[in-house]
């Protein structure tokens, strides 16, 4: 109740705009309400490091139903899943983009009312066309929408579309895909980054769910090949990545807290290590996990990327033994802490954590060098940069008690000579490293690897 009650003061806050506002001043406040109040509940999102910079890109999702319990007005529900994506690019790119939405029904005069105000595109969906509504009206709003659509991406904003034109539960998703969407990409030029949003439990209650997006790498039609709007192989596409839709949306529904599939895979990697010899390991979470080019960095060690996740300090400790087994390291680079900001720890908790694991490590193997990667500075915790601070100093510190351990300062290598964080060294989800930060990091790691 206390959830459905914002829902309608976000919906009342549409509808009662004073006319003076714009539609894009509606807008943002709309989806900074919706980030407040998701921030709230339950929420998990997977994949943010395959945001493209681009802000003008074409965002598709599965949308899915609202559950029935949440309806803010008579006969209107405000769609949970393609408002929390307006949020979440909000958070990324400092503007919520441009939604497509389906005109009301005449019956409908509070849908009508909300997105009048929110001044979307609108388009005719198979299921909700007005009586006395011949196809020269749907063909004509579907030649507007080509047009508005590219408006939007040549004004450098993001459109977010589902290519469903209906929308199903998280079982049944997706429904099958209409071409509209690529017809339009592929007719830009230059063509626009099709970013895949892949969402799960919308349909669900906030008390009893999580609420789930993820974020699938970008591609462009030209990818396939496809340089016109009126190639046939854009059906084909479609259909192909309305299937992969069916496997990522199956994946994300399971619940997988403790990264048991990764694991999974990490321990056949792991068992498959047939060369021990002045073995490097390198463990811990996503800026591990994300560094794909690890092998090629370092030719000439023996390297093993063991990542994985978003890991929590005691995830990598309930699986350091599975994962470790049969491995004899001559030196271990350890990444964590920073996930665990995240789960309402005391910085003082955070630092035990990680020096007791540390201690685990060098129980386990006395002879191997630990190597402590201080934690990175980022714009996505910014709020956390005192707690940061204080655990890499506290490990830091740690180097001065332990004869086996040293630490990397990629902390400081991240700032600018004001000591700001530098931006140009992080993925647009402000969070992940990008090139030039792995090239950093890379730098730091070698020195490290010279120096003993």
């Amino acid at each position: 109740m206390d959830f459905l009650g914002e829902l309608k003061k976000i919906y009342k806050d549409v509808v009662e705009a004073p006319t003076t506002e714009t539609s894009q001043q509606i807008r943002i406040r709309n989806a900074q309400q919706v980030k407040d109040l998701f921030n709230s509940l339950e929420i998990e999102i997977k994949g943010s490091e395959h945001l493209p910079y681009e802000r003008d890109s074409i965002f598709i999702y599965n949308h899915l139903h609202n559950h029935q319990n949440l309806y803010v007005t008579e006969n209107f529900q405000i769609t949970l899943d393609s408002h929390f994506i307006s949020s979440v690019l909000y958070s990324y790119y400092g503007d919520p983009g441009i939604r497509v939405t389906r005109h009301a029904l005449p019956e409908e005069i509070y849908h009508k009312k909300y997105y009048d105000r929110l001044n979307y595109i609108r388009v005719y969906s198979d299921n909700f066309i007005p009586q006395g509504v011949d196809k020269f009206r749907i063909k004509e709003a579907n030649k507007s929408f080509y047009q508005q659509a590219k408006g939007v991406l040549e004004d450098g904003r993001a459109l977010i579309c589902s290519p469903e034109g209906n929308s199903f539960s998280t079982q049944d998703s997706p429904g099958p895909f209409k071409k509209g969407v690529f017809s339009l990409a592929s007719s830009l030029k230059p063509q626009p980054k099709i970013v895949p949003l892949v969402l799960v439990n919308f349909d669900g209650l906030p008390q009893k769910t999580t609420y789930k997006l993820q974020v699938m790498p970008p591609f462009k039609m030209s990818d396939y090949g496809i340089t016109s709007s009126k190639d046939p192989k854009i059906i084909e596409v479609a259909e192909a990545l309305n299937s992969s839709y069916r496997t990522w949306v199956d994946d994300l529904s399971i619940d997988d807290k403790d990264f048991r599939v990764e694991i999974e895979l990490l321990e056949q990697k792991s068992q498959a290590k047939q060369n021990q010899k002045d073995l490097i390991v390198f463990y811990g979470s996503s800026t591990i996990r994300l560094w794909s080019t690890l092998e090629r960095d370092f030719p000439k060690h023996n390297v093993l990327n063991l990542g994985f996740g978003g890991a929590f300090i005691h995830s990598m400790v309930s699986h350091f033994e599975i994962l470790f087994t049969g491995l004899t390291p001559k030196a271990i680079f350890l990444y964590l802490g920073g996930n665990d900001l995240n789960l309402d720890l005391s910085t003082e908790e955070i630092i035990a954590q990680s020096k007791a694991l540390i201690e685990a490590v060098h129980q386990r193997f006395p002879q191997a060098k630990i190597c402590h990667i201080s934690i990175k500075p980022s714009l996505e915790r910014q709020e956390h940069l005192h707690s940061i601070r204080a655990i890499n100093q506290a490990m830091h510190n740690l180097t001065k008690e332990y004869a086996y351990l040293t630490q990397i300062r990629l902390h400081e290598a991240l700032l600018d000579q004001n000591q700001n964080i530098r931006k140009d060294v992080l993925l647009q989800d402000g969070l992940h490293l990008n090139a030039e930060g792995y090239l950093i990091l890379k730098g730091l790691v070698r020195q490290a690897l010279e120096n003993d």
